[in-house]
């Protein structure tokens, strides 16, 4: 359980397509977490959560939005396709 390793999945996600797929392809939130952690990100979704609240504070209000809009937080951009 730790953001260092949420923040590296989140840095897998932006950069590999078939990465995001497979986690946009699973249906529940707990498979995607299985997931994820099989790959050997050992995180929660509260560590995801953090990760990118800890990165919009660093980063978002600086460039006036979020780092990684719609993500894990909201439910929408990490678990489905625009």
């Amino acid at each position: 359980m730790s953001v260092s390793q949420a923040k590296a999945f989140i840095k897998r996600m932006k950069s590999d397509i078939a990465f995001k797929k497979h986690v946009i392809s699973l249906e529940k939130i707990t498979a995607k977490i299985e997931f994820i952690n099989s790959e050997g990100f050992i995180c929660t979704e509260e560590d995801i959560r953090l990760a990118e609240i800890e990165a919009h504070s660093s980063v978002g209000e600086q460039s006036g939005g979020y780092w990684f809009p719609y993500s894990f937080y909201t439910r929408n951009h990490l678990w489905s396709e625009y």
